[in-house]
């Protein structure tokens, strides 16, 4: 497997590397916030490295809102709508992208970018940068560099905190679910710095027949409780290294506490900067951890500290041809060499020939690591009920598509009445 994702990423057509990064924006560079859930954020940071990219609409000078339509022929209409604010407020424009039914991801986001960029020449035309900037024909070489930003007072940190809730039931059956979430992270071009906590209480009633026939309330509450944490320091255009933590309470897992903590490194065979086109890492850690149980496991243990480690090796690429994933991950028990878990998982799309693509996604784990079983194991309604995580030596998925698409070459048309255009095209207001 390793043989094949070297194959694959080195028989991938190859760039050279950009020049060296120009001088970054000054803090007077334009101001844009990026208004679209479907797009690859990542990507257009690194392709329109003139402006600021702002994390919240009101620190804008510039809100661009991407909304989709299907065409009549199966392809996506992108409509792009620039809302001025500050001192562009009441100014507006639109431009709008249309993609063919067969065309790759890579060929759209840059077909997205490039309206982007155009939309945002008559904004940055009037900042103290305008003397600056040439419109020309062939635009900045990719990967140019990210924004350099202004002053900060909150020094990168980006704090978010959320919860939600929803309870259904009938007279027979009743279901709540609550959960809480706060994550703060720092991402420079240095450190990356990741910190989060998520909790989550679920709890099943169901209305059963005892052994006299007679109805009672069978009630299954849950909880999950997770900390993860993560430091990476950069060491070039190809390494890292830092240390992740992770701490977990599941009563579906058995675990009162779980605690995971230890160094790691990585290395990515392409350079970094490149990492919105073609990516293959190897990621290795070793970890201690340290697990403490419900209840009594098959292996007779009621805590228990054990060493693992890690490796992790991850494939991605958007070409003009299609886009490929996959990634092998493997973690073992030092102590018990029998005990381990592995699984792989990738998916590709190919477009073949003009019209025609295929795609397959899929992933099998083989897992012989359940050390925090119960001994009791789990009664038939708490199997019924998903209370419990049960014995298996393997999971997996599959998933397969083609598609052929064929008739008229004009793409132009949109026609949203009576709902979306096309076959099997679909609607979406990025918001």
């Amino acid at each position: 497997m390793l043989h094949l994702l070297l194959a694959a990423a080195l028989l991938a057509p190859q760039e050279p590397l950009p020049p060296p990064p120009p001088r970054g924006p000054a803090p007077e560079a334009l101001h844009v916030y990026l208004d679209c859930g479907l797009c690859d954020f990542d990507f257009f940071r690194t392709e329109i490295t003139w402006v600021n990219w702002v994390r919240d609409r009101h620190d804008a000078q510039v809100h661009i809102l991407v909304s989709t339509q299907g065409t009549a022929a199966g392809g996506t209409e992108y409509t792009l709508t620039f809302i001025g604010q500050q001192e562009f407020e009441g100014r507006a424009d639109t431009l709008r992208y249309v993609s063919r039914p067969a065309e790759t991801d890579d060929a759209v986001r840059r077909g997205l970018a490039h309206a982007m960029s155009l939309g945002l020449v008559r904004y940055a035309a009037q900042t103290p940068l305008a003397g600056e900037l040439e419109v020309r024909r062939a635009g900045l070489p990719p990967g140019a560099g990210p924004a350099q930003h202004p002053h900060d007072p909150w020094n990168y940190w980006v704090f978010s905190v959320g919860t939600s809730a929803n309870a259904n039931g009938d007279a027979s059956d009743r279901y709540s679910y609550t959960s809480a979430s706060l994550s703060a992270n720092r991402i420079t071009d240095a450190w990356k710095t990741q910190l989060s906590v998520y909790g989550s209480w679920t709890r099943n009633a169901y209305q059963v027949p005892d052994s006299l026939g007679n109805l009672y309330w069978f009630v299954s509450p849950t909880h999950t409780f997770t900390f993860s944490g993560m430091l990476v320091r950069s060491l070039g255009r190809h390494w890292s290294a830092g240390a992740q933590a992770t701490a977990q309470s599941s009563t579906y897992y058995n675990r009162d506490y779980n605690y995971v903590v230890g160094p790691a490194v990585e290395y990515d065979l392409f350079p970094y900067q490149q990492s919105t086109r073609r990516q293959l890492r190897f990621l290795y850690a070793v970890n201690l951890e340290r697990d403490v149980y419900d209840q009594i496991t098959l292996y007779g243990k009621t805590a228990e500290t054990m060493p693992n480690h890690a490796l992790t090796v991850a494939l991605s690429l958007i070409e003009k041809w299609g886009t490929v994933s996959v990634s092998l991950n493997g973690t073992e028990y030092l102590n018990d060499l029998r005990k381990y878990d592995a699984g792989l998982y990738g998916g590709f799309t190919v477009h073949l020939v003009r019209g025609l693509s295929v795609g397959a996604s899929g992933s099998y784990s083989a897992v012989h690591d359940q050390l925090y079983l119960p001994a009791a194991g789990a009664t038939s309604l708490e199997i019924v009920a998903r209370q419990r995580q049960l014995a298996t030596q393997y999971t997996y998925y599959v998933y397969y598509s083609i598609s052929y698409t064929f008739g008229s070459i004009f793409n132009n048309v949109v026609n949203p009445r009576f709902g979306p255009s096309g076959s099997g095209a679909s609607s979406c207001f990025c918001f």
